[in-house]
């Protein structure tokens, strides 16, 4: 007599087992922020990076930004795949790296986002979402980024991509010189962002930014970064000169700092040299032909 409870349970053994298999098979490849990973030995994807967005303004380009690529002006470049919404090959890299700017992958035959973000970090930014992109400390450099869809056919493809700056930069000159007392320079901004939206290109928190830089012998040139929200945008700046004991020697107050992506806006002037007033109508602002425009305010 046929043991039919016994045969049911091996039947649905092998029914599991098989149905495992096949999912496994089905499943694509996850790769979480891979430092520099080898080339794939059947990659079907190379994805290089061949430059940076040349945008002139009023007809003025920079000749010697013109032979630059984005591998010269970031330390790091992080290559993201997504499936929809779901992460499926993350590959970081470092300025030194064999091959920096270029990685090759195996994936399956399907449309993809590529999301790749270029940065100057200590660290790798957070890329779990292409619409919401952290960086360590929520500190913000000279960032450029690249998001679009790709196609991966039967056949072997090459991707010769251009990043797009995704920043805008606040500069402050001073005039006058940086007093022996004064041990570090504070920066607290509001009205940009620290978080980054690539398939905008546009920051998408309303971020408090704070940051503090330690002046080198004689510096006086200090720069910071941040998302705008939209392609032009405006901050409210503090600037604090600060002692060893972070008392307070000088504080300046910059109100509606107008902000555009690419854009340097430079507030030149004596920093020290006058009253803790505000200084937007003080300092000379100026765009930097170096991005794509100059704004300069004198105080």
């Amino acid at each position: 007599m046929r043991n039919t409870t016994m045969e049911k349970k091996l039947f649905w053994n092998m029914a599991f087992l098989l149905l495992s298999v096949i999912l496994a098979a089905c499943e694509k490849p996850f790769i979480d922020d891979r430092e520099n990973a080898p080339a794939a030995p059947d990659a079907n994807v190379t994805i290089r990076v061949a430059g940076y967005e040349m945008v002139p303004f009023d007809n003025f380009v920079v000749e010697s930004r013109a032979a630059q690529s984005v591998t010269e002006l970031c330390s790091r470049l992080q290559f993201v795949i997504f499936d929809g919404e779901t992460k499926v090959n993350s590959v970081s890299q470092k300025v030194g790296d064999e091959g920096f700017g270029t990685v090759s992958l195996n994936l399956q035959e399907g449309t993809y986002r590529l999301v790749i973000i270029a940065h100057n970090c200590d660290g790798n930014a957070t890329v779990t979402q292409a619409d919401k992109i952290t960086f360590p400390s929520n500190k913000v450099t000279d960032t450029f980024s690249y998001c679009e869809n790709i196609t991966v056919g039967a056949q072997p493809a090459t991707y010769d991509v251009q990043l797009k700056r995704a920043v805008a930069m606040f500069r402050l000159s001073i005039t006058d010189a940086l007093p022996d007392e004064v041990k570090k320079m504070k920066f607290y901004y509001i009205g940009g962002s620290s978080t980054f939206d690539a398939t905008t290109g546009r920051g998408n928190v309303n971020s408090r930014q704070t940051v503090n830089i330690v002046p080198a012998e004689g510096q006086q040139q200090f720069e910071v970064y941040t998302f705008p929200h939209d392609e032009t945008g405006t901050l409210k700046m503090t600037v604090t000169a600060l002692g060893s004991a972070d008392n307070t020697i000088q504080d300046r107050l910059f109100e509606d700092v107008p902000i555009q992506r690419n854009v340097i806006t430079q507030y030149k002037g004596q920093f020290f040299g006058s009253s803790n007033v505000s200084a937007s109508h003080e300092f000379k602002m100026t765009a930097d032909g170096e991005w794509a425009q100059t704004n300069e305010q004198n105080f």
